[in-house]
């Protein structure tokens, strides 16, 4: 977000180019003493995941109120930066990195909901005691969370809160939309992270607790269900990092690919826009979902002993945490029913110029697909796959929006079925692996399927 103004004058805001420089500077360091962290202070009590019933404000400072601070000494953040030309006052319900150097957050003015930063802290000024303070930031309380308990949230009162605006007044949705981009690809790797962590806790434990017939890895049942949890647990991967490589793709080109990578992705820059603009929250929701449902299976694999708060050697067996810390990923960043309500407003947005399902989505998965059969691989599975798309296709046509957002959750379940089938085979074809092309196939034959059509297509023992 920050980036994309680096280049763009300071216009009313002296001091904002250099200012957001710095910070892009320290928000991408790599160095503890130099490098920023920063919180997202969207949520209050009225709105929640809905910014536009924002309640706080901000107003432009006087010439007389800046010129005061200048002669207190109080015009400069802790970093011995300018501090903004905007004050807000208002009531954040539930803020991110509290102890963080910085915050990005919404506000409304006399123009509507607009973006802004801020640093944390501030000169006291030469009448203070001190040297910092927090920057008209009053902390109500510490959140008392099921999880995260490592990330300190909280109810913040702002009160006179120095502010740079960023972007064009009244239109703070619009610039909001690059951080949502990564905070929920940031949720969606977190939650992927907490679901291998337990797989490799329970796949373990298997190697030594000891069942009636022998260990508990020789157990049949047990073995296939690990087995159904890999291949969901591969889907989801597959899903994430593709989301990580078309958001890298559209921020430093095609260049930082291969010619058989550029292959997997959409040939001109607005469809691939487009395609990360509508997987984003598919995955979001998809993944997040599914890594709490099995770090759950995962605890429950482990018995007795999953329960329990492990906190021996660090920690590294306890699936207790991981399952408190992976609940909040479905609700961090929007809710499932938020990001299907999201995914409907991408497949339905007129403004995109065509139909997104068929032009964008669709002509990507045919392109996937017929790389896949010119390898010579999933004949059946990439026919099945079609016929998915086709009845997709057919649905987002027939429905008009309110049918969809009905359907909302039926969609993601349609665009991830989809996605991930093409991005499993796609990935069996690169190396004729034999686990990624048997994990590829029982995908398909498991999600794409309709469920009255489905069929095993492996011996139960396999």
């Amino acid at each position: 977000m920050i980036f994309q103004h680096l280049d763009k004058p300071d216009d009313d805001q002296p001091g904002l180019r250099a200012v957001l420089s710095e910070v892009y500077k320290r928000l991408i360091s790599i160095d503890p003493d130099y490098a920023w962290t920063s919180g997202q202070w969207m949520m209050e009590r009225k709105g929640g995941s809905n910014v536009r019933d924002t309640e706080t404000v901000a107003r432009r400072l006087t010439s007389e109120e800046t010129q005061r601070d200048q002669k207190l000494g109080r015009d400069l953040d802790a970093d011995e930066m300018p501090m903004g030309p905007w004050q807000i006052d208002g009531f954040k319900w539930c803020s991110s990195a509290t102890d963080s150097n910085m915050a990005m957050m919404l506000a409304q003015t006399d123009k509507g909901l607009s973006a802004f930063f801020a640093p944390m802290r501030r000169r006291t000024g030469s009448h203070a005691v001190g040297k910092y303070e927090l920057n008209g930031v009053r902390i109500q309380r510490l959140k008392n969370k099921m999880g995260t308990k490592g990330l300190p949230t909280a109810e913040l009162e702002l009160k006179g809160t120095r502010r740079w605006m960023i972007g064009k007044e009244g239109n703070g949705i619009k610039e909001i939309s690059a951080i949502l981009n990564l905070t929920r690809i940031y949720t969606t790797n977190g939650a992927l992270g907490f679901w291998g962590r337990a797989l490799s806790i329970s796949r373990a434990y298997t190697k030594t607790r000891n069942v009636r017939d022998g260990l508990l890895q020789d157990n049949p049942q047990h073995l296939r269900w690990m087995a159904n949890q890999t291949v969901d647990y591969w889907a989801a991967l597959h899903l994430a990092f593709f989301g990580v490589a078309l958001l890298g793709t559209t921020e430093q080109g095609r260049h930082v690919h291969d010619a058989r990578e550029q292959m997997l992705f959409p040939p001109d820059d607005a469809s691939l826009k487009i395609l990360l603009r509508l997987l984003t929250p598919v995955m979001k929701a998809q993944v997040s979902v599914k890594s709490v449902e099995g770090v759950r299976a995962c605890m429950e694999c482990l018995g007795g002993f999953g329960y329990c708060e492990n906190n021996e050697d660090g920690g590294i067996m306890n699936v207790a945490r991981l399952f408190r810390d992976t609940a909040v990923t479905p609700i961090w960043e929007g809710t499932v029913s938020i990001m299907a309500e999201d995914t409907v407003r991408v497949l339905t947005d007129k403004r995109l110029g065509h139909s997104v399902v068929e032009s964008v989505f669709g002509t990507w998965v045919k392109a996937v697909l017929k790389n896949c059969q010119d390898e010579g691989k999933f004949e059946k599975e990439c026919s099945l796959v079609r016929s998915r798309l086709e009845t997709f296709i057919g649905i987002v046509k027939q429905m008009d929006v309110p049918q969809l957002r009905w359907q909302g959750r039926a969609v993601l379940e349609h665009v991830e079925a989809i996605a991930c089938a093409c991005l499993l085979m796609y990935d069996a074809c690169v190396d004729d692996d034999e686990v990624a092309t048997e994990i590829a196939r029982r995908w398909v034959w498991s999600k794409v399927l309709p469920g009255s059509l489905r069929q095993e297509q492996s011996e139960w023992r396999s």
